[in-house]
């Protein structure tokens, strides 16, 4: 998928995502404190009546009418319990059993009416002395999802949120790791993109890790406590469930190898529009267009299956692992989904899954980075090798002809330079001492050159552009000055100083490109012609 920089669509889905869930955050209620709490269940006589109606579209309603006394141990305080796609009233009255009174509380509100409003842990308030029975009311659409009682528990509101994260804190410790391995998962792709290492996989399997953390949060604590709202909570698990097939789409472009989903991101994101407009201007519920997304979501299922079935031999073998581990799960998810239990929180077994292979994939993603700093490490050293004098870190022969070759030839200069007095520092101090002058003349060099090339056992080159006669005339003899304070300082020359014989000459000659000049080694010619006659007038004392 290459339209806008694939890598960063990803980066947009997430900051729309970010942009949703802050205006949806409105942080103004209590947040769980203390470790002491005193839960209890309401353990005041229940009566339940049960019955199904009929909307006036005819869809059924199946309703459960719960009745208390309001005794003192519930009198003033807070009830709370958890329902599944249910809208809850709870009134206070003299009558047990009627759906009339002071309402207490109301749950199930949206801008658009719809046969769900979510899944929630309802927080009851009850005034004191307000009402003798406490009757709450329970309406629900899906008969999977219809309760015939429910456990009821008082405390302190504060109590009961701790009380309640305790219970989930398992789920929620799931969401928490995929929450830190998506970030890590960017975290990676940064530092990849830094050192310039391909890593887009784990930029689009971060964000689907995220956007996965965000649909399956714990509903109390981040749905009700963090969003204080029904309404934002129910758009913003939609809104991530939009997400998730687009950024799976996404991570399976990166993976699978001439895969190409291009057609199928713009169909789900038009029939994401599609079902939107149809729900916001009420022609069809939120839960049915969810229902043709599901059978979409499906159907992506089945093809991208089927496309990425083509294409495995063509899958790195890590991903492929990963990809089976994870469809495994999925597919115990789906077992326990359809045999086991339909409340609750059925995503547990491929929540599961999902962080094995999040881990998987981090490890992944550290290994091919470091397999690329390695690679570069390596290509780096065999580049010096290939191009740096060893002893002095000079640039050698090939570095010479490369950097030549990226100046222009009108723009050449050339300073050719040899060591007179190598071969007798040899004979007199050994391979040692040869080494130490050679190394000697290489500093001396670079601290009046910046591109300076050892070309030979005592032979140098240093490359210039744009130099006048006048100021070659200048470096050379700003090079004779730094040999004379060499030789005079000698805190270069290490073991040596003290050795009065040991002492630094270089010969130079200088050319520059004159009209006729077909290369740079005719240049080059030149300078080692002048290089010589100063060489023989050095030697004669001239």
């Amino acid at each position: 998928m290459k339209f806008l920089e694939k890598r960063y669509i990803g980066l947009y889905l997430f900051g729309i995502m970010i942009i949703v869930l802050i205006l949806a955050f409105s942080i103004d209620k209590d947040v769980p404190v203390g470790k002491e709490y005193n839960v209890k269940k309401v353990d005041a006589e229940w009566t339940y009546e049960r019955s199904k109606t009929e909307d006036d579209n005819g869809k059924s309603i199946m309703r459960l009418v719960m009745s208390c006394p309001v005794s003192d141990d519930i009198n003033g305080k807070v009830l709370s319990f958890k329902t599944y796609d249910s809208y809850v009233n709870a009134y206070l009255s003299d009558e047990a059993g009627v759906t009339s009174g002071k309402n207490v509380y109301h749950f199930g509100e949206k801008p658009f009416f719809g046969d769900s409003p979510g899944t929630y842990t309802h927080f009851i308030h009850l005034p004191r002395d307000e009402g003798k029975y406490l009757n709450i009311v329970v309406d629900t659409v899906y008969n999977h999802k219809y309760m015939p009682s429910y456990q009821v528990y008082s405390a302190e509101e504060n109590e009961l949120v701790y009380f309640y994260l305790k219970k989930e804190f398992k789920l929620s410790l799931m969401n928490i790791i995929m929450v830190v391995f998506g970030i890590l998962l960017m975290v990676i792709h940064l530092v990849g993109s830094f050192k310039k290492i391909d890593t887009p996989e784990t930029f689009s399997l971060g964000s689907l890790s995220l956007l996965f953390a965000v649909y399956l949060t714990c509903p109390l604590f981040f749905h009700q406590f963090i969003c204080c709202n029904p309404v934002a909570q129910y758009y913003m698990i939609y809104f991530s469930l939009y997400m998730l097939p687009l950024a799976a789409m996404l991570y399976f472009e990166d993976i699978v190898p001439t895969l190409n989903m291009k057609w199928m991101f713009y169909g789900f994101v038009a029939l994401e529009l599609g079902l939107s407009a149809l729900h916001f201007t009420g022609i069809a519920s939120y839960t049915r267009t969810v229902v043709v997304f599901t059978a979409a979501v499906g159907f992506f299922a089945i093809v991208s299956s089927l496309l990425i079935i083509q294409r495995f031999r063509l899958i790195d073998i890590e991903y492929r692992i990963g990809l089976m581990c994870l469809l495994g799960f999925a597919f115990a998810n789906v077992v326990f989904y359809m045999f086991i239990s339909t409340t609750g929180d059925q995503s547990f077994l491929i929540r599961i899954g999902f962080i094995i292979y999040l881990a998987f994939e981090i490890v992944n993603g550290l290994r091919k980075i470091m397999n690329e700093v390695n690679r570069e490490r390596e290509t780096q050293l065999l580049h010096n090798l290939a191009y740096t004098d060893q002893l002095t870190g000079l640039g050698n022969r090939y570095a010479l002809e490369r950097d030549a070759e990226a100046i222009p030839l009108e723009s050449i200069s050339v300073m050719s330079m040899d060591l007179n007095l190598l071969k007798t520092t040899n004979d007199s101090f050994g391979h040692l001492g040869g080494d130490m002058l050679l190394v000697s003349a290489a500093k001396c060099m670079l601290s009046v050159f910046d591109k300076v090339y050892r070309v030979g056992g005592d032979e140098f080159i240093a490359l210039l552009s744009d130099k006048t006669e006048d100021e070659l005339k200048e470096i050379h003899a700003t090079l004779h000055d730094m040999m004379d304070k060499m030789n005079i300082d000698r805190s270069e020359y290490g073991e040596f100083a003290y050795e009065k014989e040991f002492l630094l000459s270089i010969a130079v000659g200088y050319a520059s490109f004159t009209e006729g000049d077909e290369n740079f080694e005719r240049i080059l010619s030149r300078a080692d012609k002048a290089m010589y006659n100063e060489k023989k007038r050095m030697h004669s004392g001239v």
